[in-house]
């Protein structure tokens, strides 16, 4: 995961679910006992604690859990740039049912003030004019 992707996951987690998630990502999926087991080696934490979060992340639509016997299994329902993509989506959308043209407007002004950032946007109106969405 790049620093950038990491620096977004900070604003949009905190900080325990942000080990968890990472624990998650790098693992395909786990207990809550095998998460424990794995953030034991920096810090101490209660299980409930730790069962607690997991349950949070599956409502909130960022994990999956499935019953296996008498535990349930953890897996992440997105890759971290799926996660990213799909809560920024969410994030503008928000923004635009919100404050309308405050927001566009306020969009164009933070992207004018990075060249790069303007040519991306240029680009992106470009192919969607011409009817591409990618």
């Amino acid at each position: 995961m790049s620093d950038d992707q990491r620096k977004t996951l900070v604003r949009l987690l905190g900080p325990l679910e942000i080990e968890i998630m990472n624990i998650l990502w790098g693992q395909g999926q786990a207990t809550v006992q095998d998460v424990l087991e794995q953030l034991q080696k920096n810090k101490d934490y209660a299980y409930t604690t730790i069962m607690t979060v997991m349950s949070r992340l599956t409502k909130k639509g960022v994990l999956k859990r499935e019953k296996k016997g008498k535990v349930f299994v953890y897996q992440p329902a997105y890759s971290p740039d799926e996660w990213i993509e799909k809560t920024s989506s969410h994030t503008i959308q928000s923004l635009l049912e919100d404050f309308g043209d405050v927001a566009i407007a306020q969009f164009v002004d933070v992207v004018g003030h990075k060249p790069e950032h303007l040519k991306k946007l240029k680009r992106f109106i470009q192919q969607l004019e011409q009817g591409d969405p990618s």
